[in-house]
């Protein structure tokens, strides 16, 4: 089963709160919101693998697979000798609302949120809502 398909029957049990489910190489933690039939409303996700992967090559390649997010990626910060990389949405594809995806890559661990940039230049965490498919294809994705 894979790690999409465990989070919607985890989802199905408890539709809002620390969502979890184990995949075939990964544990999703997922911070819902708010879920119906349809969509999901996520503050935070988190994905625990279980083997370490090499930083510098899941930067170069977590931009390719992710295709379930509406907006592209760019590796921002990139340093295998810190243990980590930050990748964001691609600049020319924030809107007007100043809002962007944030993903942080470590050894074995990535997590991925969404920033909005308020007056002043401060950013603060927002909600994102993806349908079900979405999420549960994100989750493949970064497994």
């Amino acid at each position: 089963m894979t790690l999409g398909k465990a989070f919607e029957e985890a989802l199905a049990t408890r539709p809002n709160g620390s969502v979890e489910a184990q995949g075939p190489r990964a544990r999703a933690e997922v911070e819902v919101v708010e879920s119906d039939r349809l969509g999901v409303t996520v503050r935070r996700v988190t994905i625990r693998r279980e083997e370490p992967r090499d930083i510098a090559e899941e930067a170069r390649e977590l931009p390719e697979r992710l295709r379930s997010l509406p907006e592209r990626f760019d590796a921002i910060e990139v340093d295998p000798g810190l243990g980590g990389a930050i990748l964001r949405t691609c600049p020319e594809d924030i809107g007007d609302d100043r809002e962007y995806y944030e993903l942080d890559v470590h050894g074995r661990d990535v997590e991925l949120s969404r920033k909005k940039v308020e007056v002043g230049g401060t950013r603060a965490d927002v909600d994102f809502t993806l349908t079900r498919k979405q999420l549960g294809r994100l989750l493949d994705e970064l497994e």
